[in-house]
């Protein structure tokens, strides 16, 4: 089969979540033997050898069926047709409404949000990761009974990483690292963890917070001398509190993973927690680290059930800090690291990805709507009043 795997991110040495996701997706149905081309944001370059061939201005007439976040799809791709299968797994709507409001945050979420009429009229099938986004879709599809959701959360690469380990420049060789993985968006909680480190005191321990630009965007989640503002609130300097101002590639980020005791990755109460399926989470547990997550979303669920770290409620430093001081204890590292890999296989691309690989034969043929009344309920959100936008 044709399949046609479509990103806004940038594909590269250095990719993002999104841009990782499409990657990934692409690589595992192109094993599975299907004829695929991966379509991504202009820039992009593959980050290996061997991958699917890349294009920046698809045919979508040449597709037997198509594999994307709506909000990457230009409206002539819900015409085609093509299977339609929606990736639904980015909250992408959540993360706006997270943001603070600006111009072009308002812009995006109104293109997003014109996207889902379309969704609801023309998909074959959404991508799923957990019963939250099940819920989530099933209130915007209404009507097409019968429509399949195939559950293909984020996945780690099928060989384990390789052994060697990097360093960090200012965290000491014989000192613990708490990494941060990734960027520092509004819906995330860093003050919790700061000022859960500020309460270990004298211990060797560095919390290591990336501050870099984030692939394909002009600006960082947060830059250095922010993250030592925010450090210095909280009585800490370095090497308690260490950025890692270059982002790291994509195939070499098991020398940080590998340096790392414990991946962090706290956040606000909010419909994205719920929603998220933290990608970081899985990066560790690809690299066998133990994880801190706060509660809500599928992947704290996951560490939950599997063992792979804590889960603390949100907001609380003192349960936060007795969690971040009992997994870097020796004891806690090697129940969590075993626990990692005796149920790291369950989470390899391969075996996420099969029901979709399956699917792609199989779909249920589920009536599509007519696209007019969409087009019309599109086109209403595009360019209804802005009174109160500030646009």
């Amino acid at each position: 089969m044709r399949v046609l795997v479509a990103t806004d991110d940038v594909i590269g040495e250095e990719m993002a979540g999104s841009a990782t996701r499409a990657w990934e997706l692409a690589l595992s149905l192109r094993l599975a033997g299907h004829d695929v081309r991966l379509t991504a944001a202009p820039g992009s370059q593959p980050p290996a050898r061997g991958g699917p061939s890349l294009n920046h201005r698809p045919s979508w007439s040449w597709a037997d069926a198509v594999v994307a976040p709506p909000w990457s799809l230009p409206p002539r791709a819900f015409l085609a047709g093509h299977l339609l299968i929606i990736d639904g797994v980015t909250p992408l709507l959540a993360e706006l409404d997270a943001m603070p409001p600006s111009p072009v945050v308002i812009r995006r979420r109104r293109t997003a949000s014109a996207r889902l009429p379309l969704v609801a009229a023309r998909a074959d099938a959404i991508l799923t990761a957990g019963p939250n986004q099940v819920e989530w879709w099933s209130d915007r599809i209404r009507g097409r009974f019968g429509l399949p959701y195939l559950n293909v959360p984020f996945g780690i690469p099928d060989d384990p990483p390789p052994a060697e380990v990097g360093s960090v420049p200012s965290v000491p060789p014989d000192w613990a690292m708490v990494l941060w993985w990734g960027g520092v968006w509004p819906w995330l909680d860093l003050q919790t963890l700061l000022a859960a480190r500020a309460r270990l005191g004298a211990a060797p321990v560095s919390v290591v917070v990336p501050t870099s630009d984030r692939p394909g965007r002009s600006a960082p989640g947060i830059t250095a001398d922010a993250l030592f503002d925010m450090a210095r609130s909280h009585g800490l300097k370095p090497p308690q509190v260490v950025a890692l101002e270059n982002w790291v590639p994509y195939p070499d980020r098991h020398l940080i993973l590998n340096r790392a005791s414990l991946v962090a990755v706290l956040h606000h109460p909010s419909e994205e927690a719920a929603l998220s399926f933290r990608t970081r989470a899985l990066d560790a547990v690809w690299a066998g680290v133990p994880v801190l997550l706060t509660e809500g979303g599928e992947a704290a669920r996951q560490t939950r059930e599997n063992g792979w770290g804590g889960v603390v409620g949100p907001g609380d430093p003192k349960a936060t800090a007795s969690a971040m001081e009992l997994l870097l204890g020796d004891r806690e590292q090697a129940r969590c690291r075993l626990a990692i890999s005796q149920t790291r296989e369950n989470w390899t691309w391969s075996r996420v990805t099969k029901d979709l690989i399956a699917a792609l034969d199989t779909l249920p043929d589920v009536p599509r709507r007519s696209l007019l009344p969409a087009v019309a309920r599109a086109a209403s959100i595009l360019w209804r009043p802005r009174t109160g936008e500030g646009t």
